[in-house]
């Protein structure tokens, strides 16, 4: 379904507070992602997260604590999900949970970074 807008959402990018940004965004860099230390971000193809340094940030915790194992904080849709993978693992990724085949036709997984919180990354079978 699509309107016609005149308007267009361009990209989306996720704010996280974290105590150490700088660890966790070396471990981004590690996974492939370019990061910007001074402003905090961390992208890669289209999926953009900013950290920023806080010493509050437990107040906002992970999702996956507090609502399950499958509760992530940021979910991408991606093409070559098994190259992907493999790519993360080679890496050294710390993940939330290993590649699966859910009940939705999605083949998927999730990592986690330092400061916990997840990204999943999905691909439909359909």
């Amino acid at each position: 379904m699509s309107a016609n807008y005149e308007s267009k959402i361009k990209h989306f990018s996720a704010i996280f507070f974290v105590t150490d940004r700088k660890r966790v965004l070396d471990y981004y860099s590690k996974l492939g992602f370019w990061c910007d230390y001074d402003m905090g971000f961390a992208e890669r193809e289209g999926l953009m997260m900013i950290f920023h340094e806080s010493d509050k940030a437990a107040a906002t915790p992970p999702n996956y604590p507090v609502h399950g194992h499958n509760a992530v904080n940021v979910y991408a849709m991606v093409e070559g999900i098994n190259q992907l993978y493999e790519e993360f693992k080679s890496k050294g990724a710390l993940f939330q949970y290993d590649l699966t085949t859910n009940e939705y036709q999605m083949q998927e997984f999730a990592i986690k970074d330092p400061h916990g919180y997840t990204i999943g990354f999905g691909e439909s079978l359909v």
